[in-house]
């Protein structure tokens, strides 16, 4: 019986896993409204590549190469993104990809 639960919980947490939310990453380098950035948070001890061309929220500037930043990852994908509404056309879901910069940490 104890292996039956361990299997669905290391299936959850693995699932888990791989759902992005939010996480401070290290500035790179800075465009007009992008920037690119690297997540400070390991993975199976591993760090993350750098996530190119993160959006920056109007508030959340100024920023500035080697800031730590808290970046979100939205719940689809903004490849698309308008001033209107509209379609993903991708089925990605709090995809590492879709990281957008919300603040700037004080630290």
């Amino acid at each position: 019986m104890a292996d039956d639960i361990n299997f669905f919980l290391n299936f959850a947490q693995a699932i888990k896993a791989k759902i992005y939310v939010a996480a401070p990453a290290k500035v790179i380098n800075v465009y007009e409204k992008t920037a690119d950035v690297k997540p400070l948070f390991k993975e199976d001890g591993e760090e993350h590549s750098l996530i190119l061309d993160v959006p920056i929220l109007k508030h959340a500037k100024p920023v500035a190469a080697g800031d730590i930043v808290h970046v979100n990852f939205t719940d689809r994908a903004l490849d698309k993104l308008s001033k209107q509404p509209f379609d993903p056309e991708f089925s990605r879901i709090h995809n590492i990809t879709d990281a957008v910069i919300v603040g700037v940490y004080d630290i």
